[in-house]
């Protein structure tokens, strides 16, 4: 992908811009906004035009034919380095979190090897090494920790991006030690051009659709494009529409829809964190309904949970907190069925359904 080709995110670009242009980049930065809107690539685009030995490396600019490029696009040169959760495979919590063994190296050889001692080996073949942590909502305090001398004092040259959802999931000494980028979600336009482009749908007017449900994410949209998903919308859909509502169909429905994913582990919890997400975003869209509040920056009112519109402020309020505190516990390795089960319990109770 080429700058041009990158939809969104024009006021970061400037900055990057401006700051290359004038020698005044600095060494470690924390990307953060809503999954799936481009910070990774985002990124990546930066490291290139920082590399790129064929553009002026005063500019925001990379050929993106020669070989630094193309291994870059590849994350295989030896001057860019990138690491995300699920490159160790020892366990499900390796899995699904940035380790000690990748940012410092396994107990054997502290320090000798990971992120922060290659981060300071003298550049194979271009002006500098850039490195990416992905996933960096995954950081614990221990792998934090580890990361600081790196932060506070980086080799010469070296960029460091990390690149998470919010500078709240990380502890405090790491925020100060970057300089926060904060990106928005991608405009109804931008996701619907994306979706065309990538092929997820044809049909111009299904894309416009799904892009006015994606929050702004590509991610989210591309969710949405899978006809699996928009049958498992259907189906928890019904449920709802009963009277009484079946929570307990609607409940095991996510369930296996959740047990349904291909992979172990953080794909799972993913396919979780999306339903949970789901009926918040429903139950906000009611709440700003009530409040008289406009919502149609970057999505459409979610028909999906309509029978729950009617329900009193305070309840959608309860609710929106019992969901998000349900999400919250997901990354605590609490099972899947035990969580979806304690939360249909206390929503049928909250809501009084």
């Amino acid at each position: 992908m080429k700058w041009a080709e990158f939809l969104g995110h024009q006021r970061q670009q400037k900055w990057f811009a401006n700051a290359i242009a004038h020698n005044k980049l600095a060494s470690t930065f924390l990307l953060v906004g809503p999954s799936g809107i481009g910070k990774r690539t985002f990124a990546k685009l930066i490291a290139k035009s920082l590399l790129c030995t064929e553009t002026d490396p005063k500019a925001l600019d990379f050929c993106h034919a020669c070989d630094t490029c193309l291994q870059i696009q590849c994350e295989t040169h030896p001057d860019f380095l990138y690491i995300k959760r699920g490159q160790a495979k020892n366990s499900e919590k390796e899995k699904s979190v940035i380790t000690m063994e990748q940012l410092v190296g396994s107990k054997e050889a502290r320090m000798r090897e990971g992120f922060c001692y290659e981060i300071r080996i003298r550049p194979y073949s271009s002006r500098r090494r850039i490195g990416v942590i992905d996933d960096a909502d995954t950081l614990d305090e221990e792998t934090s920790n580890s990361l600081l001398k790196t932060l506070e004092e980086p080799p010469p040259g070296a960029v460091i991006f990390l690149v998470g959802t919010s500078e709240k999931r990380q502890i405090s000494t790491i925020r100060s030690r970057c300089q926060i980028v904060r990106f928005s979600p991608l405009s109804i336009q931008n996701v619907e051009q994306l979706i065309l482009r990538n092929n997820y749908v044809q049909d111009s007017s299904l894309a416009k659709s799904i892009a006015a449900q994606s929050h702004g994410s590509i991610q989210y949209a591309k969710e949405l494009s899978d006809q699996s998903i928009m049958d498992f919308r259907n189906q928890i859909q019904a449920f709802l529409q009963q009277r009484p509502a079946d929570f307990m169909g609607f409940s095991k429905a996510i369930l296996d829809h959740v047990n349904n994913s291909t992979a172990e582990g953080q794909p799972r919890r993913d396919r979780l964190i999306w339903c949970l997400d789901e009926v918040t975003d429903a139950l906000r869209n009611s709440l700003w309904t009530q409040l008289g509040v406009s919502n149609q920056d970057h999505e459409a009112p979610n028909a999906l949970f309509a029978p729950l519109k009617n329900l009193p402020t305070k309840t959608l309020v309860s609710l929106i907190e019992l969901t998000q505190e349900t999400r919250g516990n997901i990354n605590r390795f609490i099972a899947p069925a035990a969580l979806l089960e304690a939360w249909t319990a206390n929503f049928i109770r909250t809501a009084r359904i």
